[in-house]
């Protein structure tokens, strides 16, 4: 059988890549645009298969711009360069199946066959089931505080191939930051290819904990909902989900994390609950 990086680099996995990616203008690379790198297409996509296959290949710096959101606060993006999301989205194929094996039924975000409407329809189902409780949940400032290490840990365990891990690494290490010896290094960059599939594969572990906890929930990256038929069974949910992710080196935004019935002043994914 052929080692997932192998597949990667295969001609189909990189021409399947390259047609998501063939309408985007961005560089291919620091001095070299879109336009002129297209002149000499495949000299340039077998060169980055060679840099990968040698262990020679370094993602470019990443890009980065500022946003500002619809509550007036201001976002920090990143932007990769054209060949490395090539070289993202190709691995992305291979690990696709492997997530699509494992990852639950009640997690609906960045999967092939799910959309937003699916993830409320399911919501609105369990309520409509005699769930009415909510924990209207928020983790704080996911993307940008998820460790490295914890990834690692998960990734090594369901990712069978060092060489893939080894260029995830790189990634990570371009997309995060330190924050501190205790805390070490931590986020991944919202503008990554491969950022939903390794947002989805971390909290996989939370849905297991929650299946495992007979606590019904529906998930959509890092945005997700907790059911239960009482104030008070949602409160221990809540309770829960607190220590579990806890475990995960993570936390709830205080803030915007909530126990409430469900109603029209609840909204998920944009839509009234």
């Amino acid at each position: 059988m052929t080692d997932l990086f192998t597949q990667a680099l295969s001609p189909q996995v990189m021409n399947a890549a390259w047609k998501h990616l063939r309408t985007e203008k961005t560089v291919w690379r620091p001095g070299l645009n879109r336009w002129d790198m297209e002149n000499d297409l495949v000299l340039h996509i077998l060169a980055l298969v060679e840099e990968l296959r040698t262990g020679r290949y370094r993602p470019a710096p990443l890009r980065q711009f500022t946003i500002t959101k619809g509550d007036g606060k201001q976002r920090v993006l990143s932007a990769l360069s054209l060949r490395d999301k090539l070289a993202q989205r190709a691995v992305l194929t291979v690990l696709e199946p492997i997530g699509e094996q494992l990852f639950c039924n009640d997690s609906y975000g960045y999967r092939a066959g799910r959309s937003i409407e699916m993830a409320f329809y399911r919501a609105k189902e369990r309520i409509i089931c005699g769930l009415p409780w909510l924990v209207d949940a928020d983790i704080r400032s996911f993307f940008d505080t998820i460790p490295h290490s914890g990834l690692r840990k998960v990734l090594k365990r369901h990712i069978p191939d060092p060489r893939i891990l080894q260029v995830i690494d790189l990634w990570l290490a371009e997309g995060g930051s330190h924050f501190g010896f205790l805390r070490g290094r931590r986020g991944i960059a919202q503008g990554f290819v491969i950022s939903p599939f390794l947002c989805n594969l971390y909290l996989h572990q939370l849905d297991t904990a929650l299946i495992g906890k007979n606590i019904p929930f529906v998930r959509f990256a890092d945005d997700f909902l907790l059911f239960a038929p009482d104030k008070a069974s949602a409160e221990r949910a809540l309770a829960f989900v607190k220590k579990e992710l806890a475990a995960l080196k993570l936390e709830l935004n205080s803030d915007k994390t909530r126990v409430v019935k469900s109603g029209p002043s609840v909204q998920f994914l944009g839509f009234k609950m």
